[in-house]
């Protein structure tokens, strides 16, 4: 699903849990060079959300595991692409205001967003 997402559009302002990316905006984050105002706020944006928020997904898994798929240049909503051995889907670990939530897929999340489902924030992956 996620394929289709990028073949069909490419960055979504004001989607939810901030911004989706386009590919060259998640490409552009790799970059130091400062020529898009967007994406380096939102860099900024992840990078200090990174710093106070325990068990980000950015300290917990190395850089060539996740990319952010959606982030904000104002907030700390964002979602993380976590891409596992094995498996055609990355996960995604989206967080906001009700903490932090995993789902298997987009299309797992795109079910549980249209359903207004939050009950993933309460299921936590640590003990």
């Amino acid at each position: 699903m996620l394929e289709e997402r990028f073949q069909l559009c490419g960055r979504w302002t004001t989607a939810s849990h901030g911004h989706w990316l386009s590919t060259s905006d998640m490409e552009a984050l790799w970059l130091n060079n400062g020529t898009d105002p967007f994406v380096e706020g939102v860099k900024q944006m992840q990078a200090a959300s990174a710093e106070g928020w325990a068990n980000d997904a950015s300290t917990l898994f190395r850089p060539e595991r996740l990319s952010l798929f959606a982030g904000s240049e104002y907030n700390n909503e964002r979602i993380y692409l976590l891409w596992l051995d094995f498996e055609d889907e990355p996960e995604l670990w989206v967080y906001d205001a009700n903490g932090e939530s995993r789902y298997r897929d987009l299309a797992a999340y795109l079910r549980a967003y249209l359903a207004e489902d939050v009950s993933a924030a309460s299921i936590s992956w640590r003990a």
